[in-house]
């Protein structure tokens, strides 16, 4: 069952400023399964996609595109008394969604007991719950390390080191300060995955990248086994997970090389979700 006070925070971001087709059901979803939802973009937006926008959401903010998510994050919470709510949820734009309705992934997690909880989590650079879709509940929102962390944003340049300090350290602050994370799902590769993972990585060409990289002082070297659930167990997730999200750069970019030939069968298969939308955007995107 919803709570009668849980609160969104929404973020966005599009190359040709606009809010795609394939965002509105997500923002219906949020909207359904909230009190008070937030938009956040730092799209150059129209007037009239503002006000398409503003049928759904309490707040629609349009800012300068500088500091990525965690930035857009900071502006929306401060936007609204967030301490006030039951629990808040911050969110990004970088998934195609709702497979699933998203009431039955509140309602499997209702019970489960931690104080913030998200749908994947990672230990890539640090353990982590992975900030597309985060959930944190009432101690947490009233607790001055959440408070401080959000106040302390800062715009910084390099993606490597948002990750670094703002994805792995909310989680990592949160958890020092004595608060539990769960994810609603989770599969960990066997070890002849991760074998495999690791060696079709060791072309030639990745090896000298990564190691360009890591000399210049951009990446670590463990990056180049690193796993990304999203991506290696997009099917498991779907089908087994039910998670209601996948995620837009599995399809768009792949840059991990998955196998995803059978990823519109599989949405029509299992899910209810309109692949005409994912479609149209990856045309869009791809500039076909």
């Amino acid at each position: 069952m919803m709570p009668s006070n849980r609160a969104v925070v929404l973020v966005h971001y599009d190359r040709d400023d606009i809010v795609d087709s394939y965002l509105f059901p997500y923002i219906q979803s949020l909207k359904d399964n909230s009190s008070h939802l937030v938009f956040v973009s730092t799209a150059k937006l129209s007037n009239s996609d503002v006000k398409k926008l503003e049928v759904y959401c309490d707040i629609v903010i349009l800012r300068e595109n500088i500091g990525y998510d965690f930035m857009s994050y900071s502006v929306g919470l401060e936007s609204f008394t967030y301490q006030d709510y039951d629990e808040v949820i911050l969110c990004n734009d970088s998934v195609y969604a709702p497979l699933y309705p998203l009431e039955n992934l509140f309602t499997s997690m209702q019970n489960t007991p931690c104080d913030f909880w998200g749908i994947t989590d990672n230990t890539d650079m640090g353990y982590h719950i992975q900030s597309y879709f985060i959930l944190f509940k009432s101690p947490i929102l009233k607790h001055k390390a959440f408070q401080d962390f959000w106040q302390n944003i800062e715009v910084l340049e390099s993606k490597i080191a948002i990750i670094e300090r703002y994805e792995v350290g909310l989680s990592q602050i949160l958890i020092k300060a004595g608060f539990i994370p769960r994810v609603s799902t989770h599969f960990q590769p066997s070890f002849w995955q991760k074998l495999s993972i690791f060696l079709a990585k060791l072309t030639p060409k990745n090896i000298i990248k990564k190691f360009k990289s890591f000399r210049e002082g951009r990446v670590r070297l463990v990056r180049i086994g690193k796993i990304n659930s999203t991506h290696y167990f997009w099917k498991e997730l779907v089908t087994q997970g039910k998670v209601p999200f996948i995620k837009i750069e599995l399809l768009r970019d792949n840059p991990l090389g998955v196998d995803i030939k059978e990823v519109e069968k599989t949405i029509e298969k299992y899910t209810d979700y309109d692949t005409k939308l994912i479609i149209n955007h990856l045309q869009r995107m791809k500039g076909s």
